[in-house]
């Protein structure tokens, strides 16, 4: 599985787990676009909007019903985002 693949599954495992709680949430959509649009440069950068832009209801609500969420997630995520030289 490449870096792109496997931080998208990070992000689809939280949007799974907490769908159900936020009707009509476009976190697969938008990850989804962003990988295919900006590689994983593209979808590190909506991620990190995510963690500070207006994310704090949703994962509010996520936490709530101790429902995984991006910030929760954020350590999974970040091994798949630091690309060493040579790799």
């Amino acid at each position: 599985m490449d870096r792109g693949a496997a931080m998208l599954a990070v992000v689809l495992d939280v949007y799974e787990g907490g769908k159900d709680l936020i009707p009509g949430w476009k976190l697969k959509e938008h990850a989804e676009s962003a990988l295919a649009t900006g590689g994983i440069e593209g979808l590190r950068r909506y991620y990190e909007a995510c963690l500070t832009g207006s994310g704090h209801r949703v994962e509010t609500t996520l936490e709530r019903d101790r429902r995984k969420t991006l910030e929760s997630e954020r350590e999974a995520s970040w091994r798949f985002t630091w690309v060493l030289p040579g790799e």
